[in-house]
This record gives C-alpha cells, structure tokens and sequence, in this order.
C-alpha cells in the first residue's frame, strides 16, 4: 500500500539514460542522484567524484536548482545535454 507524503522520485530528463550509458561505456562509474545535481561521475584517472547536471536541450533550471547555484557558487555543477558533453565535462576534471 502506499505511504501518504511521501515525495515522488523527481521526474529525469529524457536524454539521461543515453548519457549515463555512454559514460559507463567510458568506463566511469555513474551514479544517478537527485540533489544537488543528476549524475555523480567517478573519473578513475583524476580519481575524483563530478557532479553533473541533465538537462534536454532547452531545458531549464528548477527554482530549487536556481538557488543551489545562487547560494554555493564555487561548486562546480557542470550542465550537459549531450554525451559528448557529458564525456567533456567529465574528462576535463
């Protein structure tokens, strides 16, 4: 049966699966979360963890996202739409 107040899972953008499929193709381990950003993308080389944001093409932040970049701006969050700049933004750190 199922539980009353219970927050839904966030909806993921459609793009998501081949992104994570591609970077795990790459042979990073992704992890799929939900605050404060989608991925979180473990570089075997630099050996550290990259948050990444998922966005479609066009998308937009959410209010909640808005604020989290407003009030933590030297987190690095990068936002990508596509594999290739997924592999970048991954690569690059």
């Amino acid at each position: 049966m199922p539980q009353k107040n219970k927050r839904q899972d966030a909806r993921r953008d459609a793009n998501e699966p081949a992104i994570v499929k591609h970077l795990v193709s790459l042979g990073y381990l992704v992890e799929r979360i939900g605050d404060p950003g989608d991925l979180l993308v473990w570089n075997h080389e630099s050996r550290h963890w990259i948050l990444l944001e998922v966005k479609v093409p066009g998308g937009r932040l959410t209010p909640k996202q808005k604020k989290y970049r407003e009030d933590n701006p030297d987190v690095d969050l990068p936002i990508v739409e596509s594999e290739a700049e997924a592999e970048r933004a991954v690569f690059m750190r």
